[in-house]
């Protein structure tokens, strides 16, 4: 029976790791967002497209870094082979808490250029397709990628503030964006610790069944200024992508991507 078992999480991981790169947005989705004592949080990992996709199960296999963080306050997050969901954190704190995934290297087989121009052009890449061309890359390559995912939770109150938790892709509140919703809040986004400017961010929705998903790009200082709404719960997304290593560790890969993403959602009133 513990021989089944274990066979039956081997094929949820790969099943779900395999899903993985045939699609796009990866994001954190807690069963609840704000949490009126400090219950567990339990969150699910999803990757798919426009808050609809597969649900993956907890595994060292695809996860390398989780934490939490909270009035400069930082905590592992432990979890279990196969957890579903992927997440279950028993350590919150009094105020906003900050959960934060880093994936580890993954690769995506390309059999032609096609699908990748796709993708590049609707991350707000127009050119890389005819750079593969003039660096006489082949038409079946590799990609590499890795991805990031932070998601707020608030636990009692909407007091506190958000942390650059140091990835290498982040988006960072510099409003928080649980109160005083009559006003604009800053998002910034940084590669490497520094501002990306003139960058393309995909905003996405969802209330009372109604979904919406449009574009914004950060200004000169590194960050886009929005007006979110009551009772929403809201994903932003944005990707990164460079020149791969061409090295055999990373299996000769022409292109790497970043993903990152920042879920939560805004109180009723």
């Amino acid at each position: 029976m513990k021989c089944l078992y274990s066979k039956l999480i081997f094929i949820i991981i790969i099943s779900s790791i395999s899903k993985i790169s045939l699609s796009h947005e990866f994001w954190i989705d807690p069963v609840n967002y704000n949490l009126k004592n400090k219950d567990i949080i339990t969150a699910g990992v999803f990757i798919g497209d426009n808050f609809e996709g597969y649900q993956i199960a907890f595994s060292r296999e695809y996860f390398k870094n989780l934490n939490l963080f909270s009035n400069n306050k930082k905590i592992k997050i432990q979890g279990r082979l196969g957890d579903f969901p992927a997440l279950n954190i028993k350590k919150t704190f009094k105020g906003l808490n900050i959960i934060q995934i880093e994936s580890q290297m993954n690769y995506v087989n390309y059999e032609n250029l096609t699908k990748f121009e796709v993708f590049s052009r609707q991350k707000g890449y127009r050119n890389l397709a005819d750079k593969h061309r003039k660096n006489n890359y082949p038409e079946s390559f590799v990609e590499s990628y890795k991805r990031y995912a932070k998601s707020l939770v608030s636990v009692e109150t909407f007091d506190g503030n958000d942390v650059d938790t140091n990835m290498e892709l982040e988006l960072i509140f510099l409003d928080n964006p649980l109160k005083n919703l009559k006003k604009s809040k800053r998002v910034l986004l940084e590669y490497q610790n520094k501002i990306l400017t003139d960058h393309k961010v995909s905003l996405m929705s969802f209330n009372n069944g109604y979904f919406r998903k449009e574009y914004v790009k950060t200004n000169k200082d590194g960050y886009f200024e929005y007006f979110f709404k009551n009772d929403t719960k809201y994903l932003i997304e944005s990707v990164v992508i460079i020149e791969g290593s061409n090295k055999k560790k990373h299996n000769y890969a022409k292109w790497h991507s970043l993903w990152t993403s920042y879920t939560f959602r805004t109180p009723d009133k």
